[in-house]
């Protein structure tokens, strides 16, 4: 039996439920993650001894197994998935050679399949990528479909985020797709160097989303959407790439299998495309789901750690994105698409109030800091011995501090710099020792002249319990409210 079947009735010979297939997918991300010969012991002890459910995660491993490789160089550079093992042999293509009318400049990349190399159009004077097969398959009539169907899928489609393909040709003997060069990383490489705040994870969402929207309407379902395959360039734009397993409507033949075998990157697949049936949009869909979720979270969004932390608004468009039943989703990456641009908008308009009254915040505190240092120092007078000195002087310096702080980050605020979130989740751990200080010098001062029946007691006790309130309650408020992207930042 091959793998494509019994991936098939392990995971879609009987009716999955939500919750199935919620448990099913947990135990096969988490068995990923562990070497071959521990996951049936693994597995049978997570499960229990459900002899059924180790068969149904053993069906979709043994099927993640026989992913390596197909089409894995996209038409434009994506380096993760051009990672060829050692020893590989390669597209006899040397700097300087010429094909047809390109002249090679290097190679960039190869993969199972796939073999891409940066090259001069001598005709146009431009830069291009030219993606040939390797020559173990250059002459595989499946092999060589399989390319043509890339290009047809790619050709089809009319995005900015998409990599233009400019022709298909053969020459020299070699079957090549001639596209859009694209300098940039991977999604992948960008993710493992950096971390997203949730605004700039849903700026990339929409152009991705935008760009399969773009893809849908010409009748291209991708397939195997996954951060390998979605390229940032230097100035952040973005490019979807590698149309290697698209299917595209109307093309006989792009149901093509690799012997049988599921075709896609299980971590990135929908249910139904996972169980072997038809797929449509809304397959791309739950891919893209499954990447602003990895992007918000810095992690697979289903792996263990429990769910990403974000606003409640795009934990819902994720939250939908990623339902089992294909009908529960968005229709479309368009359809997508335009939920996260009236996210943005709508987080965009409320931003400028929240800021506001974050940076008032900062002022009213600053100046009542500064107004409770008169009866501390008053209140130092009626205290017995060097206590009051003491606790005057602990007050005045936790209150300098703090001031300087909070008006060192409203300056910041106010001369527009993108730095803000990074200064304040710094100083936010200094701040808030100096404003339990502060709150402890009054609270001390007070304390210490209750006796005294002065009105200063009530009004340094009064006074701690406002600042304790103040930094303990009102600060995170507004805080969450003018920089979200703080809210995946566990502490601040």
């Amino acid at each position: 039996m091959d793998h494509g079947t019994c991936l098939v009735e392990a995971a879609a010979g009987a009716a999955v439920t939500s919750d199935d297939w919620s448990s099913l997918r947990t135990l096969f991300h988490a068995a990923l993650e562990l070497p071959p010969e521990a996951r049936v012991a693994w597995l049978e002890h997570a499960t229990g001894g459900d002899g059924a459910r180790v068969a149904q995660v053993l069906a979709l491993l043994r099927a993640s197994d026989t992913l390596d490789g197909f089409l894995d160089a996209p038409a434009a550079v994506a380096l993760d998935d051009l990672s060829g093992e050692p020893g590989a042999s390669a597209v006899d293509l040397r700097p300087g050679a010429r094909v047809g009318s390109y002249e090679v400049v290097r190679e960039i990349g190869r993969g199972g399949m796939g073999v891409v190399y940066l090259a001069r159009d001598l005709r146009l004077g431009r830069d291009v990528a030219l993606k040939a097969l390797p020559p173990e398959v250059s002459t595989d009539p499946e092999h060589r479909e399989r390319l043509r169907r890339e290009a047809r899928a790619a050709a089809t489609i009319t995005h900015p985020s998409v990599a233009t393909v400019y022709a298909l040709e053969e020459a020299n003997g070699y079957l090549f797709i001639a596209s859009e060069y694209v300098e940039g990383r991977s999604l992948r490489e960008v993710l493992g160097a950096s971390r997203f705040s949730p605004e700039q994870a849903v700026a990339i969402a929409i152009e991705v989303a935008a760009a399969l929207g773009a893809a849908h309407a010409a009748g291209v379902v991708h397939r195997d959407l996954k951060p390998e395959n979605v390229l940032v360039t230097a100035n952040g734009t973005v490019k979807v790439v590698d149309f290697g397993i698209a299917y595209v409507d109307g093309i006989e033949g792009t149901r093509l299998t690799q012997h049988g075998a599921l075709l896609g990157t299980p971590a990135y697949m929908a249910p139904e495309q996972l169980a072997g049936g038809a797929v449509d949009a809304r397959a791309d869909v739950y891919a893209i789901g499954l990447l602003l979720g990895e992007m918000v979270a810095g992690r697979h969004p289903l792996a263990d750690g429990g769910p990403p932390a974000m606003s409640a608004t795009l934990a819902g468009i994720v939250t939908r994105c990623l339902q089992p039943e294909p009908g529960a989703r968005f229709t479309s990456a368009g359809a997508l698409a335009s939920a996260l641009r009236s996210l943005r908008e709508g987080e965009e308009e409320a931003l400028p109030e929240a800021r506001w009254w974050w940076g008032f915040h900062q002022g009213a505190t600053s100046v009542t800091y500064a107004l409770f240092l008169i009866p501390a120092w008053l209140a130092r007078r009626l205290i017995d011995g060097p206590l009051g000195t003491v606790l005057f002087v602990l007050a005045l310096v936790a209150a300098v501090a703090a001031i300087t702080m909070r008006l060192h980050l409203w300056f910041v605020s106010r001369a527009g710099s993108t730095t803000i979130s990074d200064e304040r989740r710094h100083s936010a751990p200094r701040l808030r020792v100096a404003d339990a200080v502060f709150a402890a010098g009054l609270l001390g001062s007070g304390l210490s002249i209750e006796g005294t029946n002065s009105p200063l007691a009530t009004l340094l006790i009064a006074g701690a319990a406002a600042a304790a309130v103040a930094f303990l309650v009102i600060e995170p408020s507004t805080t969450r409210a003018a920089f979200p992207e703080e809210r995946t930042t566990p502490g601040t």
